[in-house]
């Protein structure tokens, strides 16, 4: 989540896209960092998330088919209240997504991080 969060603020630093506001940000908003809109944090992090619980735990179908359906209103959600285009949160779905990748590219087993402590 830590780099989901460092990601999608470098990448609202660099692109500087404001979203649909209904109303001009607050002072919550600058205070949080939260003025710019693309990507969409919260879809990225709905959709990694989700990735996570389908790829790493034993669910259910109707289980598996409402984490999904969780994860598409948490996108919808933003773009119906206007803090988002659809667009941000579609890229912030494909970022939530190739973060996940990544992050079980490089995710060591628990026998493995065992056997690298025990080695040094």
């Amino acid at each position: 989540l830590l780099l989901d969060i460092m990601t999608v603020a470098g990448v609202q630093k660099l692109i500087k896209r404001r979203g649909p506001f209904e109303t001009s940000p607050s002072l919550l908003d600058y205070v949080t960092m939260d003025i710019y809109a693309f990507p969409a944090g919260h879809a990225s992090r709905a959709a990694m998330v989700s990735k996570f619980f389908l790829s790493h735990l034993v669910l259910a179908v109707p289980l598996r088919v409402l984490l999904v359906l969780w994860a598409l209103c948490v996108g919808l959600s933003r773009v119906m209240i206007g803090r988002h285009h659809i667009t941000d949160v579609l890229s912030g779905f494909v970022i939530g997504y190739f973060q996940f990748r990544l992050v079980e590219l490089v995710w060591m087993s628990s026998n493995t991080c065992q056997m690298l402590i025990s080695a040094w």
